[in-house]
């Protein structure tokens, strides 16, 4: 026989659907709510004559978006990860600020050669501008969401 430790919560079959459902939204919030996100602001900057995506509705316009947007996390990431070696040397401001005109400098090549390649994101040099620029003040986004989510855990941590 298995014995029964007393004090122990007793979860319902209830519970841990529940518990389920919540994390599959939650996991779906944090993978969606990013290219919404960047599909929105791609749309509209498509909008200009300066960028036009070559594509026959908006199923196939998503697709070439999700197509760009996964390319540009991959690069960008290992790019970012390359740079943080290289400038591991150099905190502070002085480390950032060099780390950032480099990643606007990466942006805008990297838009340069995909926008060649590629056939379905066609783009002036006004274009490339605009997308490298939106791509730069994404991932400045993401150092400010971690300097919060830091001190906001800190704050949490040290109550």
């Amino acid at each position: 026989m298995i014995k029964k430790e007393k004090g122990r919560n007793k979860y319902s079959v209830s519970d841990h659907i529940f518990a389920i459902t919540v994390v599959s939204f939650m996991c779906l919030a944090i993978i969606s709510l990013p290219f919404l996100l960047f599909y929105s602001v791609m749309h509209l900057i498509s909008l200009t004559t300066d960028v036009r995506i070559n594509s026959f509705g908006t199923f196939s316009s998503i697709k070439i978006i999700l197509k760009f947007f996964i390319t540009t996390l991959v690069i960008t990431g290992v790019v970012d990860t390359i740079f943080s070696i290289i400038l591991n040397r150099s905190k502070g401001i002085l480390g950032f600020l060099s780390e950032a005109l480099l990643m606007l400098a990466f942006f805008y090549f990297y838009v340069l050669i995909y926008s060649l390649v590629s056939n379905e994101i066609v783009m002036t040099d006004k274009g490339r501008l605009y997308v490298s620029l939106f791509l730069f003040l994404m991932y400045l986004s993401i150092h400010v969401v971690y300097i919060g989510s830091k001190r906001l855990y800190e704050l949490i941590v040290k109550k």
